[in-house]
């Protein structure tokens, strides 16, 4: 975790804290932050790269995915809780009263994969204990400093205080990265331009193909499976080997000659190449990834363990796919 202090105040956040989850799937929800209608092709509409969540810290525990990682369990003002992951690579803002009680603002990039569970479970990328007495803007900024979601521009000063994550300064360009942005007054134009005070440049991150899958171990119930590596389809979406996981968590896999499915225990099923699984009689489920075949083995993603074999954490994390059954089921 990334250590940073900032005088505690009054947080009024650009990214608005969205209203948490109000059922088992809805885990990705709309940005609120402006209404820039106006601003929006016909075609596609523009999106903040991240989104925010807050809540009250009701427990803290060690999160046994990365070294000193923490799950931190908040709650929404609607009671609605969230299990938040902090790693040594999240940039935190007052770490040092990161205790229950306090309110943790988290933001989180809504372009990367979430798997299906409740509560749900969030990575931050960036997060502040408690209250801060400035603006707080978190987004990948283009060639012209303006947010993904057209809802604020940068005019950088020779004031502007900009700085790394280890808070050494940064001397590079600040287009096309994911930055921090704390500010003051900002202008009522769409966007909003606003001088900064203080620019984090966060830490580049591999997006998209990952080079190094074959090289990444598959952990089921915290054991490695020795000889098992996930693979990665067209689309950059990392898949599991859908036998040796599945049956780690005690399911059995088969093949339906007359219907040419896969199976898998006694209610599911589903085709190579098309992402439409069958549940208990119920098709159509999509999980926006088909499986794949690779070498005479089955691969699904990983939110196929989460969504239908009661697998409570089905992520990646470091050069680690971790699939964990939930205790009891």
């Amino acid at each position: 975790m990334k250590i940073r202090k900032i005088a505690a105040a009054t947080l009024s956040v650009a990214v608005l804290s969205m209203s948490m989850f109000t059922a088992f799937a809805d885990i990705i929800n709309e940005s609120t932050e402006a209404d820039t209608d106006n601003q929006v092709s016909e075609e596609k509409e523009l999106k903040s790269r991240f989104m925010s969540i807050k809540g009250v810290i009701k427990e803290i525990s060690d999160y046994h995915g990365g070294d000193g990682a923490k799950m931190v369990a908040i709650e929404d003002e609607n009671e609605l809780p969230s299990n938040i992951i902090i790693t040594k690579d999240t940039y935190v803002i007052n770490i040092d009263k990161l205790a229950a009680g306090e309110s943790l603002t988290v933001f989180y990039d809504a372009q990367k994969p979430m798997i299906l569970i409740y509560p749900p479970q969030i990575s931050a990328e960036a997060a502040i204990v408690g209250e801060i007495d400035l603006n707080i803007k978190v987004d990948l900024f283009n060639d012209d400093l303006i947010s993904a979601d057209n809802f604020l521009k940068l005019n950088v000063s020779e004031e502007t205080e900009i700085v790394s994550e280890d808070e050494s300064k940064f001397e590079g360009e600040l287009y096309n990265r994911k930055l921090v942005v704390l500010y003051g007054v900002s202008t009522k134009s769409i966007p909003a331009q606003t001088n900064p005070t203080k620019i984090i440049v966060l830490d580049e991150d591999e997006l998209g193909i990952i080079e190094d899958v074959e090289g990444m171990e598959v952990v089921v119930n915290r054991e490695i499976l020795e000889g098992v590596k996930p693979v990665q389809n067209d689309d950059g979406v990392i898949m599991a080997p859908v036998r040796a996981v599945s049956e780690k968590l005690g399911y059995e896999v088969g093949w339906n000659q007359e219907e040419q499915k896969v199976t898998v225990g006694e209610l599911l099923s589903f085709e190579i190449g098309k992402d439409d699984y069958t549940m208990d009689d119920t098709s159509g489920i999509q999980l926006y990834a088909a499986p794949i075949l690779v070498d005479g083995t089955t691969y699904v993603p990983l939110s196929f363990f989460s969504e239908f074999l009661n697998a409570s954490e089905a992520h990646i994390l470091n050069s680690q796919v971790i699939i964990t059954k939930s205790e009891g089921l």
